[in-house]
């Protein structure tokens, strides 16, 4: 009896330990090689549409509404504007020849050299970026000065965070006087079917007043004395250059509505294969699109009854139209808060004035403050926070005192 009672406990426990070490066995096992490699798929998957979120965030933003919205209703062929993705595509193929030739560049560096003082640098290239800006949209404009301003920083020590800050403001405002100075005039521009006069006798106050605010910005830069002596960049082909600078008046008629922009597209088609076709494989076409992503998302949100009031809400009279605009524009952006309260109102002026305004605030405001940032973090990285305390200054600054002004402008309508 005494053996069966001293042996009862230790063959439970013998056992206990034996099933403890089968269910060690059982889930120290390595894993299938199908099983690991599904595992590694949907890792690298992730890390992919990760990377693709953080460096195209409004072009994924775009896809994934497009989709959602399509859940709730079937999107339609004219939901889509065909010349603003055609006029965008024929401007971004010509500034991009630009870009290749290095024209923008050899006028930036022409007239930065005549400089002597870091005021009158910062100004110059604020006045540079300014007009740029209207005719290669503010994301060029942004693309070509921030860097001549970065090398001109290396090579003098100077600080370059105001003037980047003051360019890539001054690349924003000025856009906003043509119709092909940013997309989203490109958009008001066709989707309205605004006349030229009625367009610039809005467009050009803003235009005036936006220049007269820089200039005076321009005053909080120190006059030290420097001595830029950039090297000159050349032009590379003078006679293709010439080509596509003479190239852009017929995309310009378009616009306009002069010419056909089928003609031109295929003019500029044409004249593209024959000087330099592998340009089309340069184009940003994420960009278009975006464009083409937001079309969708909004004709379907305009066919779903309860965000179409919402929506309509927001845009009922000129004031509320113009702040809904330049609030919107500091959380979605300027170009997405156009095309998503276009449809919605009749206001035209006021949305004019709140998108345009509207890229100043945020740096998600307007693409080409993100780019702006962009190119300076990569050489200056530690001045990041610097850089974004100074913009954020500057911009609300600007956002306050221009949206004041038109802001009456808007209660007298």
């Amino acid at each position: 009896m005494k053996t069966y009672i001293d042996e009862a406990p230790f063959e439970q426990d013998s056992a206990s330990k034996e099933q403890s070490a089968l269910c060690t066995k059982k889930y120290n096992q390595p894993s299938p090689p199908l099983l690991i490699f599904i595992r590694s798929l949907i890792a690298r998957i992730g890390d992919i549409i990760g990377h693709e979120f953080k460096a195209n965030t409004l072009y994924s933003i775009s896809v994934c509404t497009a989709v959602i919205t399509s859940c709730f209703n079937t999107p339609q062929w004219d939901y889509i504007d065909v010349k603003v993705l055609v006029c965008l595509f024929e401007l971004m193929l010509i500034v991009k020849a630009y870009e290749e030739y290095g024209l923008l560049g050899h006028i930036a560096v022409k007239i930065v050299n005549y400089c002597y003082d870091e005021r009158r640098l910062t100004i110059a290239l604020c006045l540079i970026s300014f007009f740029l800006s209207m005719f290669t949209t503010n994301d060029v404009a942004v693309l070509t000065v921030v860097p001549i301003l970065i090398t001109i920083a290396q090579t003098c020590k100077l600080s370059a965070v105001v003037p980047c800050v003051l360019v890539t403001i001054a690349a924003n405002l000025g856009s906003s006087t043509t119709p092909i100075g940013n997309p989203q005039n490109l958009f008001l521009f066709s989707f309205f079917k605004m006349d030229p006069a009625a367009f610039f006798s809005a467009s050009l106050p803003l235009g005036l007043v936006s220049l007269a605010l820089i200039l005076m910005s321009g005053l909080f830069i120190r006059p030290k004395k420097i001595q830029v002596g950039l090297k000159s960049i050349s032009v590379t082909d003078k006679k293709k250059s010439t080509a596509f600078l003479l190239l852009a008046l017929p995309v310009i008629a378009s616009v306009m509505d002069l010419i056909p922009y089928t003609l031109t597209l295929l003019l500029v088609l044409l004249v593209t294969c024959v000087l330099n076709r592998p340009l089309m494989r340069k184009v940003d076409y994420r960009l278009l699109l975006t464009f083409l992503f937001l079309f969708v998302a909004i004709g379907n949100v305009s066919h779903i009854p309860a965000l179409k009031e919402k929506i309509d809400a927001l845009v009922t009279t000129p004031i509320k139209t113009y702040f809904s605009a330049l609030f919107l524009s500091q959380i979605i952006s300027n170009v997405p808060c156009t095309i998503m309260l276009a449809p919605f109102t009749e206001h035209v002026r006021a949305l004019f004035y709140g998108v345009n305004i509207g890229g100043l605030g945020t740096p998600v405001a307007s693409l080409a403050s993100i780019i702006s940032y962009s190119l300076f973090s990569r050489v200056f990285s530690q001045k990041k926070l610097q850089f974004m305390k100074i913009f954020l200054l500057f911009n609300i600054s600007l956002l306050l005192v221009l949206g004041a002004i038109f802001a009456i402008v808007m209660m007298k309508m």
